[in-house]
């Protein structure tokens, strides 16, 4: 992402900015080309650039579009960790339930990142495990059930309230 780019999201992220000023304003008009948003998660992945995946994550959210064509990129971050925004990431996947996320939630669910350490509640983990319950596939199912085996007290009752819904 351009430095420009960058300062006109924080300015929007400050409300100092309308929808309409950024727009006009950024590299792309985000409302008349959603798909920008890709390019952008893929320039932030390609580069490892965190704060790069916070504000194009923002943008996204912003403008709202998030479809299944941002699955791929987001599956590759789900699981890379050199940034902080694993969470909001399964969040959108499991908006979109898609199928190809299916294994990438799954193992994220079962990762441990540093950052996270702190987390006795496992969110991460959860979110994950709730998104395998909304795609709801024999796939899904397949995974929640390994889940359910887990040692570790949260990930297990979670995945087994999910199954039992």
């Amino acid at each position: 992402m351009k430095n420009d780019d960058r300062e006109l999201v924080k300015k929007l992220m400050r409300q100092s900015i309308s929808k309409a000023e950024f727009n006009g304003l950024f590299s792309e008009n985000i409302e008349e080309n959603p798909k920008y948003i890709i390019q952008l998660l893929e320039e932030a992945y390609e580069n490892r650039e965190a704060d790069d995946v916070d504000y194009a994550l923002f943008v996204g959210f912003t403008f709202d579009v998030f479809t299944e064509d941002v699955v791929a990129v987001l599956c590759k971050l789900i699981e890379s960790s050199w940034h902080y925004q694993h969470e909001n990431i399964a969040m959108i996947l499991q908006r979109l339930k898609s199928p190809e996320s299916i294994p990438y939630l799954y193992r994220t669910a079962l990762m441990k990142f540093n950052y996270l350490d702190f987390d006795e509640s496992y969110a991460l983990a959860v979110k994950c495990i709730w998104a395998l319950g909304d795609i709801n596939t024999i796939e899904s199912r397949e995974k929640l059930q390994l889940l359910a085996q887990s040692e570790n007290d949260v990930i297990r009752s979670n995945a087994t309230k999910q199954l039992t819904r």
